[in-house]
């Protein structure tokens, strides 16, 4: 597991070779550069001593259990605490108020010490350490809460919290580490190897150490060691590539790489169909946040590209461009990934495995979109996805309208970021900004019938290019219907639903309840698809609009085939929670009964499969059939089904077993039906 950098333990050899280094480059250079260096030496010698600091204590919580801790809740309800993926985690939101629960550990004699450790906050609450713990209601403690804007310095003394220093600032990472230095009756704090607080105080002379979270659900511990002395690692802030690459807009015969810089660089990607002939393309313009277009590609062809910032370069990474318009293609839907960045890479190595067109992301990426740290949460557990294969976002109402969002994602069109649509097969995408339905008060784009927004909508919807589509979809973060929420939306429900269906939107995606949801009403379909990372939500209510729902971990492969969408939603160890087909030409598009088919049609979902497929099959009018899978020699091994069934769509699944339950080989299998009106067949690839 990739663990974040340890900020402390600079050793004494170390030390040696770095002011050798930096002592040979002062002789070297320029009078000022020398003068500079031994102020900076004289100033290490001070801070560091000439003795290397020795570890008294830690604890990486890498052995899955956290024996020797305590725990303890200031507040009413109740914490969870857990070791899990090398973390100490806390995952409640305990604690509305100034206290909330805290976990120590240590000796109560422990005096004059450094305590590092690492933290991750996903959630945007108080989190912090605690130092010269004596008991419950005797400590000192730092919290820092990027949602308040504030950091504090404080002592609890005999049950009551004091502030000895505060800074009013924006906290703007998820992933960091705090260094408190605490000698006699001096306390110095560092984030990141930088000071930020010095104080004296002689309330406590020794104690054990911890954490605490308040009103903290997405609250992760690492990497907690205790010195005799301070012993800090001066900061490299030599340049680094530390986001992407990562792909965006996949689109018709171009494509969009990104990455970021921790200085501002110039922008060049190297690609072509080998690594061996390559083109180069590039942007002088010094920046953090890198966007390239690559143009002129080869429809579906597989694609190496690799990034340069000055003479920082990426590995090579591939992609494929986008398949032709009559192509069958897939896509990944997931959404509210936020908080839990541990699930997040759960789902994303599950849709890893299924090698989807692109991925679709219904939005909450980030629990707090102005905080600019987006990478433990989002970019980071899907980066292997990322670089690979286009992600499309909708807005969440946790982005805030940040510039953020605008920042690291590039849109198809750059005079609408927040809100876009796009083509992509045979199929028009149009996402929106709809956020305001949820929380009609807030600062959120508007969405009446005088908005812009609403303007655009109508017009995207009525243009050719979506009308003239097979398929219609439309995404936004808010749902329409919902049951695991008892708010009706109103605006979605009373302004953008009569558009949806006045122009014949064939599907709504939607997040921000975090659970799976599906249903069926006026011909619109609705899918909620919420459980990437976020707390997931329990509460249901009965909505006769909605007919499925599972509070689980999840995402969904959907595959589009002409007429046929075919539907699998899974857990994040792949297991199925609901599977399903919509096919055009036996849904009505007025209301909820089904139309009869017209011709006799025979289609499978997944096809490829590696466990189990969906056959589905329509029947024009009421007679006997019979459904045969055959191997590829033509040797029959199963009849699938057979009987009599009047006219309509039917399915049915095959596990890839003969007629005697044995699992047969990996190949290409036929399946064929026969009616008395006539017959039709059709492949299907077979993969352990």
């Amino acid at each position: 597991m990739s663990k974040i950098l340890k900020f402390i333990r600079f050793e004494r050899a170390a030390k040696k070779t770095v002011f050798a280094a930096w002592l040979m480059q002062a002789v070297l250079s320029h009078v000022w550069v020398f003068m500079a260096t031994i102020y900076l030496v004289f100033g290490l010698a001070a801070s560091y001593g000439q003795a290397t600091s020795n570890l008294l204590w830690s604890d990486d919580f890498e052995d899955g259990d956290a024996d020797g801790w305590l725990f303890y809740d200031d507040a009413t309800g109740s914490s969870n605490w857990f070791v899990e993926g090398g973390y100490l985690n806390q995952i409640s939101d305990i604690g509305a108020n100034s206290l909330g629960t805290h976990a120590v550990a240590g000796l109560a004699s422990w005096d004059n010490y450094t305590l590092s450790a690492n933290l991750i906050s996903t959630d945007d609450d108080y989190i912090g350490v605690l130092f010269r713990y004596q008991n419950a209601g005797n400590y000192y403690r730092l919290v820092i809460s990027s949602q308040a804007g504030r950091i504090y310095l404080q002592k609890r003394v005999e049950g009551i919290l004091e502030t000895m220093d505060q800074l009013t600032m924006m906290w703007p990472l998820c992933t960091y580490n705090i260094a408190v230095d605490v000698q006699n009756d001096s306390i110095t704090v560092y984030l990141n190897n930088e000071q930020y607080f010095a104080v004296l105080d002689t309330s406590f002379e020794a104690g054990r150490v911890g954490f605490t979270t308040i009103y903290n659900n997405g609250s992760f511990f690492d990497d907690i060691e205790v010195y005799d002395r301070l012993d800090i690692q001066p900061f490299d802030n030599s340049l680094v590539i530390n986001r992407g690459p990562y792909l965006q807009n996949v689109l018709g015969d171009s494509a969009t790489v990104m990455w970021r810089t921790n200085l501002h660089t110039n922008s060049i990607v190297e690609y072509g169909l080998s690594e061996a002939v390559t083109e180069l393309v590039g942007i002088t313009t010094a920046t953090k946040n890198h966007e390239i277009v690559l143009r002129n590609l080869l429809r579906d062809q597989e694609y190496v590209y690799r990034v340069f910032s000055n003479a920082e370069v990426s590995e090579w990474s591939t992609f494929r461009s986008a398949k032709l318009p009559n192509d069958p293609y897939s896509f990944a839907l997931l959404g509210d990934n936020r908080t839990n960045f541990m699930r997040h890479g759960e789902i994303s190595a599950a849709i890893a495995e299924e090698t989807p067109d692109f991925l679709i992301n219904v939005g909450d990426v980030v629990q707090y979109g102005p905080r600019p740290d987006w990478d433990t949460e989002f970019f980071n557990p899907m980066a292997d996805l990322i670089k690979s294969m286009p992600i499309y976002v909708s807005i969440g109402n946790h982005e805030k309208e940040s510039r953020n969002f605008s920042e690291y994602f590039a849109f198809p069109d750059p005079d609408h970021e927040h809100y876009y649509s796009f083509e992509y097969g045979n199929t028009f995408f149009i996402f929106l900004d709809n956020n305001i339905a949820a929380y009609p008060t807030a600062d959120y784009p508007a969405l009446d019938e005088e908005s812009d927004q609403y303007a655009w909508l109508e017009e995207q919807l009525g243009s050719a290019a979506a009308q003239d589509a097979e398929w219609l979809f439309v995404l936004g973060h808010v749902p329409i219907y919902s049951v695991g929420t008892s708010n009706n939306y109103p605006i979605n429900r009373d302004l953008i639903l009569p558009l949806l269906l006045d122009y014949g939107v064939d599907i709504y995606f939607a997040g921000h309840i975090h659970d799976y949801e599906r249903g069926f009403s006026e011909g619109l379909h609705h899918i909620i698809s919420g459980g990437a990372g976020g707390p997931l939500n329990h509460q249901v209510r009965a909505l006769p609009e909605i007919t499925e729902y599972a509070a689980n971990y999840h995402y969904c492969m959907i595959q589009v085939s002409g007429s046929v969408v075919g539907f699998q939603i899974k857990d994040k160890h792949q297991n199925l929670l609901d599977q399903f087909v919509i096919a055009k030409d036996h849904v009505s598009i007025s209301d909820n009964e089904p139309v009869q088919p017209q011709q006799l049609k025979l289609y499978n979902y997944p096809n490829p499969f590696n466990a189990s497929t969906m056959v589905a099959f329509s029947l024009p009018q009421p007679g006997e059939y019979t459904i045969t899978i055959y191997d590829i020699m033509g040797r029959p091994i199963k009849v699938l089904a057979e009987g009599f069934a009047q006219a309509g769509t039917y399915w049915l699944h095959w596990d890839g077993d003969d007629s005697q339950g044995q699992i047969v080989p990996s190949g290409i299998y036929t399946c064929h039906i026969r009616t008395a009106s006539g017959s039709t067949q059709i492949k299907m690839s077979y993969l352990k």
